[in-house]
């Protein structure tokens, strides 16, 4: 498997919680590809122009992402995210902070690595 694939990838996963605590729709608007799903924890899906409204108006604002746990794997053009993420926003029903379980995938697109799809659910307590 290439490395290098798997390195851009996990940079991009760096990259994109910085620029959700950040709100930096901008930069968001490039990572992510135009068709995203993007699953919330609490089953709400949204498309990218959606997940980046509720960003840009406010509506929702992270605090902090922590990822604890993260494995990649590549299959063509295809990168697998998943991993384990603490997470703290706050949305318009109030403040959240909460550990989650989330796959994200990646595709190349135009020679550029973007978000086609994220489910996160929220991880049990243990």
């Amino acid at each position: 498997m290439p490395v290098k694939n798997i390195d851009t990838v996990r940079a991009l996963e760096s990259a994109r919680y910085a620029a959700m605590i950040e709100g930096d729709v901008e930069q968001l608007d490039a990572m992510l590809y135009d068709d995203l799903h993007y699953v919330h924890s609490n089953g709400k899906r949204e498309t990218k122009e959606q997940f980046l409204g509720a960003l840009s108006a406010g509506r929702r604002r992270y605090r902090d992402i922590e990822v604890q746990t993260q494995e990649l794997r590549e299959f063509g053009d295809t990168v697998v995210v998943t991993g384990k993420l603490r997470i703290e926003l706050e949305s318009a029903t109030g403040p959240l902070s909460s550990s989650m379980t989330y796959i994200a995938v990646h595709v190349l697109q135009k020679n550029q690595w973007r978000l086609i799809s994220w489910q996160a659910t929220r991880t049990a307590s243990e």
